[in-house]
């Protein structure tokens, strides 16, 4: 699957969101505050077709056919941890899922 950049950081936030097993509004709003609605909408569509283990293997298939300057990088891990916050609760899973998403970047 080929992705943008703005879609590939859509698709990092939506797992982001997800990890908790529930993407709440105030976490769409965030992701929509950086990005337009109708990426927004299209991918996700395309995530919601997918299961953990597809969005890793794309996660980490992008990073590796991407090169990603140490700015996109820390974009990403920020954009990652507004939608984290976006809530107001970080639970454990939160947290363990962003350690693991700053390994896949590297």
């Amino acid at each position: 699957m080929n992705l943008t950049k703005e879609e590939f950081k859509i698709m990092v936030m939506l797992y982001a969101s997800n990890i908790d097993g529930n993407i709440h509004q105030s976490e769409i709003e965030t992701i929509l505050e950086k990005y337009d609605a109708a990426t927004f909408k299209r991918v996700k569509r395309t995530f919601d077709n997918m299961n953990d283990a597809e969005v890793l293997e794309l996660i980490d298939s992008y990073m590796k056919g991407q090169a990603q300057s140490e700015t996109e990088k820390q974009e990403i891990l920020d954009s990652v941890k507004s939608v984290i916050d976006a809530d107001g609760y970080n639970s454990g899973i939160e947290s363990y899922l962003f350690e693991r998403i700053k390994k896949l970047l590297k």
